[in-house]
């Protein structure tokens, strides 16, 4: 039996299938000689973002599914049993970590293995990674990397330093484990996990309140509700503070992340100043925080645009040797990012620091209003 007919048995999907499927739906890639599928969407039931790895047996790393987000907290004891879990949704990226073949991987949401992440992964947690795989088999790890130096989402976490990776749950044959399994797997093996705001009953919404509260008031992102042992999906929630943060960062670049940003987040802002019954006074603070974080970062990078600058987001990466550093390289072109990178220290033990600038659409939008005086838009 080859190995896409174990992968056939194992998935449930028809062999025929997953063949066609091959360069559409399902991406084959390839990370220092490991072969692995990509499934960039749902094919018969089997999750967008999930792995497959193909050495001597194919392992599968399942996506993480998706959360629901919550408008109103009112709605909570619609969805949740009895107990929950409130646990602090941070501001990063999803990242899954498996310890496969005597090796450490990492795998972003949408399922690829990104060498960067890989690298800083193996160098911080690797000895807890294969602690992990002996004591709990096949068990993959689902948590949020975060801090300064990543090339996807930067925010400054004071307990995070540059990067760190916080465990949110664990997985085992793509199902989600009860959450003292996830403790235990932490407390064990010496890996860090989201904070635990409360221990609630679904019905205490005022209890939520007050902890989303105390989030704003410490600039978080927000929180994720839980049933213990995973028994209904989970939802998610964010303040009032990171809604008009990030339309400030998308605004930044707002042909790019902008228009995406914008509106999902107004509503979520809607929705809160409906639940809260925000005053008139606390309607004029907020809006007029709404209002210059649409429109400051735009003018400031319509500026820069005008001067000759360059409309790019700017990362600081940390690499633990060149060779990573070439793995990177390598990973963007086959994901067809367009990039500057410059190196800007080697450090005496190997590292490299590596200035990384991802070229905006933005850039080639202002250039054509600056040049014409016409908008792209109407």
């Amino acid at each position: 039996m080859d190995k896409l007919e174990i992968v056939s048995e194992k998935l449930g999907i028809p062999l025929d299938v997953l063949k066609k499927q091959l360069g559409r739906g399902i991406r084959q890639m390839v990370y220092r000689g490991l072969e692995y599928l990509v499934f960039r969407r749902e094919i018969h039931g089997v999750r967008e973002g999930t792995t497959v790895l193909l050495g001597g047996e194919p392992f599968i790393i399942h996506g993480y599914p998706s959360i629901r987000r919550l408008a109103i907290l009112e709605a909570v004891p619609q969805h949740m049993i009895d107990r929950i879990i409130v646990e602090e949704k941070m501001d990063g990226y999803n990242v899954r970590v498996v310890f496969y073949e005597g090796e450490v991987y990492a795998v972003t949401r949408g399922g690829y293995i990104c060498p960067y992440t890989v690298a800083r992964i193996r160098k911080l947690y690797g000895d807890q990674v294969r602690l992990m795989a002996k004591e709990y088999p096949d068990t993959v790890l689902a948590g949020e990397v975060v801090g300064t130096e990543n090339p996807y989402v930067v925010y400054n976490y004071p307990e995070a330093g540059g990067f760190d990776y916080f465990i949110f749950d664990t997985l085992r044959g793509g199902k989600l484990q009860p959450l003292k399994v996830r403790d235990e797997i932490v407390e064990k093996c010496g890996f860090r996990r989201v904070r635990i705001l409360g221990e609630l009953d679904k019905n205490d919404v005022g209890g939520l309140r007050s902890i989303i509260d105390r989030l704003d008031k410490e600039r978080r992102e927000g929180i994720v509700i839980k049933d213990p042992d995973h028994r209904v999906p989970p939802l998610k929630y964010t303040t009032v503070y990171i809604n008009i943060h990030d339309i400030e960062e998308g605004m930044k670049h707002p042909f790019d992340e902008g228009r995406g940003y914008l509106f999902s987040r107004i509503v979520r802002l809607i929705a809160q100043g409906y639940e809260y019954g925000w005053s008139n006074d606390q309607l004029d603070i907020i809006a007029k925080r709404l209002g210059k974080a649409i429109l400051k970062p735009a003018i400031e990078s319509l500026k820069q645009r005008s001067n000759g600058g360059l409309i790019a987001a700017s990362y600081t990466l940390v690499f633990p040797d060149y060779r990573s550093f070439e793995d990177y390289l390598e990973y963007m072109e086959s994901q067809g990012i367009d990039a500057i990178t410059r190196i800007i220290e080697e450090k005496p033990n190997g590292e490299l620091v590596v200035e990384l600038l991802k070229v905006k659409d933005t850039h080639d939008v202002y250039g054509k209003i600056l040049k014409t005086g016409l908008s792209p838009l109407d």
